[in-house]
């Protein structure tokens, strides 16, 4: 709550600073508090007071202590309060017919702006219990809640999802595995001859034993269709395999004719049988030891043999007789300048024994070359021959 004066009202800032009267106590500006009276509170001494304490210190009477009256400005609050209060009264008899309808729309608005009343504690009280009382539904459980949420969303609820089943590794070998689809193809072949030899008589019957014709026959119709569909999928995933076998047999072939080559045998008296190949109880672990063996006697071989040796490149006999002679002394030095090709008249043996002639020698050389340069002269071996 701000800090206002108690005589005035007005309110205390940098400028208008709070100051206590010192018979009442009250807070009260610099103007309010501008008469001196002796306190007997302060040792009867002069102190400032307020007006009402001064009245009262100075005229030495307490009974009008009693009757003190509130602030001027506290009573115009007052007044302002009871006058809102009140209910209004007509003011629009002297306005004419549009003044009236204006005052009549701002008076509509001035209660539609009026702010709501809060409730009071007992309105509270008796809304909790109205609520306490209402019956409540069941809640809902969490698998519901997912359901709906999923629905909301516009996907699939968790619990129409296919729950994993766990399948056991197969540990059956691929010969396994095709011998058992063939157990298993020649059984529900017997299956189909039996049920052909049986007759339409046989098939009644046994339709009247289980309790109708009609629907046994609808079963029976699903059943051979399911069995068909199953006989092909089985046929044709058998014929992968048996695909998937014969690849290998021919791979198998092939490096066994190989080996025979390197071992100099004749590669087309080769067989399966040579290879020592079971049909049924070969698994692949085996088959690929057996070719990792295979394929290191063949590696064996061929450097025993010497196939994976580079050949060594034969040269024809006039190379071989020109390797034999000795070879021709190095190349004849040219007797020309290093510099500008004329006649060369020096040797430079600090230059490593580059040939010069004077002028280029005096040119190409410093004076320190010069003095640590040791020359000769220089003298063409073959001075009758022209260049």
């Amino acid at each position: 709550m701000e800090s206002r004066c108690y005589g005035c009202a007005v309110k205390f800032s940098l400028f208008k600073k709070e100051n206590g009267c010192k018979n009442c106590g009250r807070a009260f500006c610099s103007g309010c508090l501008s008469f001196s009276a002796a306190v007997p509170r302060a040792g009867n001494t002069q102190q400032k007071v307020c007006k009402q304490c001064y009245e009262v210190l100075t005229r030495g009477s307490s009974a009008n202590a009693s009757k003190w009256s509130p602030p001027q400005n506290y009573k115009k609050r007052m007044a302002a309060l009871e006058a809102k209060q009140k209910p209004s009264t007509p003011r629009n008899k002297g306005l004419t017919h549009q003044d009236q309808v204006i005052a009549e729309r701002l008076a509509r608005l001035r209660q539609e702006n009026k702010p709501k009343l809060v409730p009071s504690q007992a309105e509270i009280e008796a809304r909790l219990a109205a609520l306490r009382d209402e019956p409540q539904g069941s809640i809902p459980s969490t698998q519901e809640m997912e359901a709906r949420l999923a629905a909301l969303q516009g996907r699939v609820p968790p619990s129409w999802t296919p729950q994993l089943i766990y399948k056991p590794p197969d540990t059956r070998t691929q010969a396994e595995q095709a011998q058992d689809l063939l157990t298993q193809l020649t059984a529900e072949v017997a299956i189909d001859d039996n049920w052909e030899q049986r007759g339409p008589a046989a098939s009644l019957q046994n339709d009247l034993s289980q309790g109708g014709q009609e629907g046994q026959s609808a079963n029976a119709g699903g059943q051979a269709t399911r069995s068909l569909e199953e006989k092909s999928r089985l046929l044709a995933e058998a014929a992968v395999k048996l695909h998937e076998e014969n690849m290998r047999q021919e791979k198998t072939l092939a490096i066994a004719k190989r080996l025979a080559v390197l071992q100099g045998q004749d590669p087309d008296r080769v067989t399966l049988q040579d290879c020592h190949l079971s049909e049924i109880d070969d698994d692949e672990e085996a088959a690929i030891q057996r070719v990792v063996q295979q394929l290191t006697e063949e590696a064996a071989l061929d450097e025993a043999s010497g196939f994976n040796l580079p050949e060594e490149p034969t040269l024809p006999p006039q190379a071989q007789s020109c390797k034999a002679e000795p070879e021709p002394e190095a190349k004849e030095e040219l007797p020309w300048c290093c510099i500008c090709n004329e006649d060369a008249t020096l040797r430079c043996a600090g230059c490593n024994g580059d040939l010069y002639c004077v002028r280029c020698f005096r040119e190409g050389h410093d004076a320190f070359d010069l003095k640590e340069h040791q020359t000769s002269a220089y003298h063409p071996q073959h001075a009758g021959q022209g260049y």
